[in-house]
């Protein structure tokens, strides 16, 4: 009940006419969504004993609201769907059906000596880009946290292309029926954690030799079917002399959520909702420890990042509007990696005293033109704009990237977006055939 509710139960003996909600039985649970106000809530034990609590969550949902976090935390580019321009939160939601991560990576060596207690190298690391999917079908919604994660033995100068999908609806469930992989590459497994079994879909190819610089772009991209689920395509390109490597987009994993009754899909990045098991809405670029939750130290690390979204809809790729310098939502993480903000969507992540925070505001967007479908890269339809979420459509981004950036002390669209804009068409027109390899360890 609001106050003014609570007044009129007080002057009514007790009737409930008008509350916010009402339900009785031997067991509820109700999730509100309410305003700024004061409110009441009333139980009932009916002459027992009664069990009661209330979680809340306050919106928008700011990854400071409680302070900067402690590290380690995963570190590099990431946005929340969030401003925050003279102190006020203001929040955004993207839609997109194409997230895309691309890093220019001059030097990088991790140690971490209690890594083999995790079943990881202690010289491993990753690159993630991660990044919520909502699966939207009949009678309602489903949300699958997404991860392209290449994995890093940067001791032997040697990567492996992976990726996770996890279920982050209420039931969590995954199985080797309700996702599979072309090719049978990947496949589901569990864990226990507090008590209860999780599941992940894990995929990760055999390791290839680097040298440095290594250049690399990963992509996540949603194509719904309807009659049989939506297609997830993982995809890398990776450029400079690296022998081994295959160079080119390479769509190493193509993995189908099956859900017969899907009307759309895309990858949802928002500042005002969380999702069903309370993470961020949050697309994420970032550098952590190779798997497991570890966490790990860099010796060197010297990259540029850039993080971007697209719709098939449009030939536009676009900064998001705004970004901070670490994740929440992922485990693995870096207790040494301080980030500068380059703007428009890009920055610079070295050794040194992390610095969680607000980055700023981002403008700008690059033409895709006809790459895409030049490349065969599948044109994801949603199909709908239908969306369990207000203020949102599938078809669409639901917000523009128009922040301003006055007075944040970021530069106007700088020559390094060009660079990142004109190396991320070049990595794109060197397309190749899909790959396939072995699976690895769990991220999340």
């Amino acid at each position: 009940m609001t106050a003014t509710q609570f007044l009129d139960f007080n002057s009514s003996n007790g009737l409930v006419s008008n509350s916010i909600t009402y339900q009785n039985g031997t067991e509820s649970d109700r999730t509100l969504r309410v305003s700024v106000g004061s409110y009441d809530v009333l139980v009932y034990a009916y002459g027992r004993t009664a069990n009661a609590s209330l979680n809340l969550t306050v919106f928008p949902n700011n990854p400071l609201g409680f302070g900067p976090p402690a590290p380690p935390e995963p570190s590099g580019i990431v946005s929340y769907g969030l401003t925050n321009q003279s102190g006020m939160d203001t929040p955004y939601a993207i839609a997109s059906t194409d997230v895309i991560g691309v890093a220019s990576i001059s030097s990088i060596n991790a140690y971490n000596a209690t890594a083999e207690s995790v079943g990881e190298n202690p010289s491993g690391a990753s690159l993630q880009l991660n990044s919520v999917l909502v699966v939207n079908e009949r009678g309602g919604a489903q949300a699958y946290w997404c991860q392209n994660t290449p994995d890093f033995v940067t001791s032997a100068s040697q990567v492996a292309l992976a990726d996770n999908v996890w279920n982050y609806s209420a039931s969590g469930f995954l199985s080797n029926d309700s996702i599979t992989s072309e090719g049978g590459g990947g496949y589901v497994s569990t864990f226990q954690q507090n008590g209860t079994t999780e599941y992940y879909y894990a995929y990760e190819e055999s390791n290839s030799s680097y040298s440095l610089p290594l250049g690399l772009v990963l992509l996540i991209n949603a194509t719904a079917e309807p009659g049989t689920g939506v297609l997830v395509q993982f995809g890398a390109s990776l450029t400079g002399d690296s022998p081994g490597v295959k160079t080119g987009a390479d769509w190493f994993d193509n993995v189908t959520i099956h859900n017969p009754t899907v009307t759309g899909a895309y990858f949802f990045t928002a500042g005002n909702y969380t999702t069903p098991i309370g993470t961020f809405y949050d697309t994420e670029l970032v550098f952590g420890g190779e798997g497991g939750g570890e966490e790990t130290n860099f010796m060197q690390l010297g990259a540029n990042l850039g993080l971007f979204y697209a719709n098939s809809t449009s030939d536009r790729m676009n900064a998001f509007p705004s970004y901070f310098s670490f994740g929440l939502d992922t485990a693995e993480a870096a207790d040494n990696a301080v980030v500068k903000y380059l703007g428009n969507g890009t920055a610079k992540v070295s050794v040194g005293t992390p610095n969680y925070d607000y980055l700023g505001a981002a403008s700008g967007n690059f033409a895709l033109t006809s790459v895409e479908s030049a490349l065969g890269i599948a044109g994801a339809q949603t199909n709908g704009s239908s969306s369990s979420t207000p203020g949102v459509t599938t078809s669409t981004t639901a917000a523009t990237n128009s922040a301003s950036s006055t007075g944040s002390g970021i530069p106007e669209f700088p020559f390094q977006a060009a660079i990142v804009a004109v190396f991320i068409v070049l990595v794109l027109c060197s397309y190749m055939v899909v790959r396939r390899g072995v699976i690895a360890g769990n991220r999340r």
